[in-house]
């Protein structure tokens, strides 16, 4: 309606750990239960069905994306855009392959990048246990005596007087029995437990720094599916819960459990199944996104962000980062890692760019043999890669990347990346490394971020906590139009939109309101309408159009600045108040039989302008409503409401005609409740309205003497000058006394 054409695709991201528990949830299975062909094909079946559904709710909605930019990430045309995006930035080093200790789910058995960690506040206990011998040894108090197994050093701070005197000495782990060596570091609580803590590897971040700056050994008692991997036949293969109970009651019975209390903790849990994370070494694929946080701070300062402070969650996230993004993930349903290695060397074989998509998993390497060693034992890259890594490069697939032209040129970076608060520093993050790594700029300008819904209990709308409400329910309930205008509505941009039922029957009996209006205006306006705004106008009709101006302007510049529920409640209040309360109750009689022909093309005008207008304005927000309005229209300018054109503003903004035409209403207004005081219907006829007002009012009044008489079904109107300074009853802001004679 602006004159632009719009590139809106619609992408659906497939895959990765939700489709996989999904699947697992709905058949019942473990993702290892099948062979991983007919696993993945279960994952893009359910998937499909969902997307049938999000698509069918979104046409619903009236959602105008185009159809023919629709992309989906399992399919194999857009992972090879993704595999070609990873041999890109492998060839430019910013990947790198390596065995670090990442998050691990053992639920879903895959690492996790720190962006997928949930921390959950959960009750714990704090066991206090004895090191070294009974009489020389130490206390140290430690939530997870499982991890005794991998303790491979005690930590205490340098000025905790109870411990300098064993600094540098070895103590004996209980149960397990190997050595561990006392370290001093700042890091150490020394007011935490007994301010001794264990060195595990791993338990925490804190151990992983440690292990590396005192450069410890690493013990892998956790297996990937979280059992204990000790070689005493008391424990081994015991979940890490199963484990921590009987190595408490080992500790017990041995006396080396002095005490335990309760404890409050930040779990770091799995965002998927809330399974509480271990810290695994494993080899995995990572992108070097720690060296470029000063990159991506900079650029996030030179993008709009929508609200602004959404910014500073970008900046805080991209700060905090102990680790590099790990980008291989356990599973099944993902883009494939184009990589395969040499059994003898561990040197990696990449494929030719047009030889993919490729899945190593099954497909021959490149090469016969390892071009290092000359080795033929060449085995295929099982992990597959992140979802992230699909999901992060759809700014340049929608501009038509790899192929570069001058189309590219002007849809990248995109103008608008509009998502949700929640995935900030998931999706806006890693759009923003990947694209200045492959591509040096940031892949969109303007960052539009929408807060999150709450149901009615107060809560975010989860289907985990049984308080959503399914898109199709509302929209068979209320209607698509009622349903968009509580999203434009609830609040502004930015901040979490409260789910209520009222809310949407509110919406509801608005647009019953402009039907009901629209049917009246239309009803009244069958004859040709003269092309151009008559002249000579009534005060009450420059009023309405100046009006309606004033609405265009706030209206746009609301739009302009994506404060959509400013642009709905001024169109709101326009409608309801400005054109059915004062302008139809003023002019009703000026439609009927008899009047003059210029009266009665005046009016028709103004009604059919400010209904036009009124349906443009609300097209954005309520698409259905304003298209079947203005497919009544006898002549139109264009096919639909959407392709009409945005109205314009005049080049001057009529103050005069708004100031005295609501002074002129508000008397009417004012006098009407002085005909419901006295018992008399609005309908009903009066003899006589006597006014009093200023001085700088009566000329206003005489002038319009007609509108206010016939408006009102008074015979006549007497004028009263009041002195400005009288004591007026009922006084209104325009200084008006009224007194009606039945």
């Amino acid at each position: 309606m602006k004159g632009f054409n719009v590139h809106f695709p619609q992408g659906w991201d497939c895959h990765g750990l939700p489709t996989e528990v999904r699947v697992e949830q709905t058949f019942k299975i473990r993702k290892n239960d099948l062979p991983p062909d007919q696993f993945v094909e279960m994952c893009r079946k359910l998937t499909a069905e969902y997307i049938n559904k999000m698509k069918h709710s979104m046409n619903l909605l009236g959602i105008s994306s185009d159809w023919a930019l629709e992309y989906k990430t399992m399919d194999p045309s857009y992972y090879k855009l993704t595999q070609l995006s990873f041999l890109k930035l492998l060839k430019s080093g910013h990947l790198y392959r390596g065995e670090h200790p990442v998050n691990w789910c053992p639920r879903d058995e895959t690492a996790i990048a720190e962006a997928e960690v949930v921390y959950q506040e959960r009750k714990g206990t704090l066991y206090y246990m004895r090191f070294g011998a009974a009489n020389e040894g130490i206390e140290i108090a430690s939530t997870r005596p499982e991890l005794l197994a991998a303790c491979v050093g005690i930590a205490v701070h340098p000025t905790d007087d109870k411990y300098k005197a064993i600094v540098g000495e070895i103590l004996t782990v209980p149960i397990f029995g190997q050595q561990a060596r006392v370290i001093a570091d700042d890091e150490v609580d020394p007011h935490y437990g007994t301010g001794a803590v264990m060195i595990c590897t791993f338990g925490d971040k804190t151990d992983v720094r440690w292990q590396k700056k005192y450069h410890l050994p690493i013990i892998k008692a956790l297996t990937e599916n979280g059992r204990l991997s000790v070689d005493d036949p008391r424990f081994k293969g015991l979940k890490a819960e199963e484990a921590r109970k009987k190595i408490v009651a080992e500790l017990q019975a041995k006396g080396l459990l002095n005490k335990t209390e309760p404890i409050t903790q930040n779990i770091g849990t799995c965002w998927r199944c809330q399974t509480p994370v271990e810290i695994i070494a494993r080899p995995q694929w990572f992108m070097k996104t720690r060296d470029m946080t000063q990159k991506v701070v900079e650029w996030a300062g030179k993008l709009s962000w929508i609200p602004p402070f959404s910014k500073q969650r970008l900046v805080d996230w991209a700060e905090s980062l102990d680790w590099d993004w790990v980008i291989s993930r356990q599973r099944i349903f993902a883009t494939p890692i184009p990589v395969w290695y040499c059994t003898k060397c561990e040197s990696t074989i990449i494929p030719d760019a047009e030889s993919l998509p490729v899945d190593p998993r099954k497909d021959k390497p490149p090469e016969e043999k390892c071009s290092k060693c000359g080795s033929r034992e060449l085995r295929g890259e099982t992990d597959v890669l992140d979802t992230w890594m699909d999901s992060s490069i759809t700014a340049a697939v929608h501009a038509g990347w790899p192929r570069k032209s001058d189309l590219f040129d002007q849809l990248f970076p995109a103008d608008l990346q509009p998502n949700g608060l929640d995935i900030v520093r998931t999706w806006d993050y890693y759009l923003l490394v990947r694209s200045l790594a492959l591509f040096g700029v940031a892949p969109y300008k303007t960052l539009l971020i929408n807060g999150m819904v709450k149901g009615t209990d107060g809560r975010m709308m989860h289907k985990s906590y049984g308080n959503y409400v399914v898109a199709d329910e509302a929209i068979q309930k209320v209607g698509a139009d009622a349903f968009r205008q509580w999203a434009a509505s609830g609040g502004s941009t930015g901040y979490d939109i409260p789910f209520r039922w009222n809310e949407l029957e509110h919406g509801k009996k608005f647009l019953t309101k402009v039907w009901n209006v629209t049917r009246f205006i239309l009803a009244n306006t069958t004859e040709p309408l003269p092309p151009k705004k008559p002249s000579n106008l009534p005060l009450v009709d420059r009023w309405l159009l100046a009006s309606l101006q004033k609405l265009i302007q706030e209206v746009s510049e609301a739009f302009e600045g994506f404060q959509f529920n400013t642009a709905l409640e001024a169109i709101r209040n326009f409608t309801w108040h400005a054109l059915a309360d004062d302008y139809l109750e003023a002019v009703k009689h000026r439609l009927q039989a008899g009047r003059e022909v210029s009266d009665l093309k005046a009016t028709q005008y103004c009604l059919r302008e400010a209904l036009l207008t009124i349906c443009k304005l609300l097209a954005p927000i309520c698409p259905h409503i304003s298209e079947a309005i203005y497919q009544q229209f006898p002549s139109r300018a264009a096919k639909s409401i959407h392709k009409e054109s945005w109205p314009e503003l005049e080049k001057a903004l009529d103050d005069t005609s708004i100031r005295n035409g609501k002074l002129l209403l508000d008397l009417i207004a004012h006098a009407r409740r002085e005909k419901s005081s006295k018992g008399l219907s609005l309908g009903s006829n009066i003899k006589r309205i006597i006014v009093g007002t200023g001085a700088e009012h009566l000329h206003l009044l005489k002038e319009n003497e007609e509108t206010i008489l016939r408006t009102l079904k008074a015979d006549t109107m007497d004028l009263e000058r009041l002195p400005s300074s009288s004591d007026q009853p009922r006084e209104l802001s325009a200084g008006f006394k009224v007194e009606i004679v039945a």
